[in-house]
């Protein structure tokens, strides 16, 4: 898992692995997600990734607490 992490990290323009859903869209590629992932996604029962850039998708609450 870490090494898929760093690889992510590596390969994003601004380095971050890890981005919310903002507008209905990825935090990393502006793509939107459809209503299902985005559910799946808040969830938090597994590790999604954006289909587009790969990155890691997680709720925003969770980029949100101290």
């Amino acid at each position: 898992m870490l090494i898929a992490y760093k690889r992510i990290r590596d390969n994003a323009r601004n380095g971050l692995a890890v981005v919310s859903i903002t507008r209905d869209a990825c935090g990393g590629c502006f793509n939107k997600i459809p209503p299902q992932r985005q559910l799946d996604i808040r969830q938090r029962k597994k590790v999604i990734v954006c289909e587009h850039c790969g990155r890691i998708l997680v709720d925003a609450s969770i980029l949100e607490r101290d």
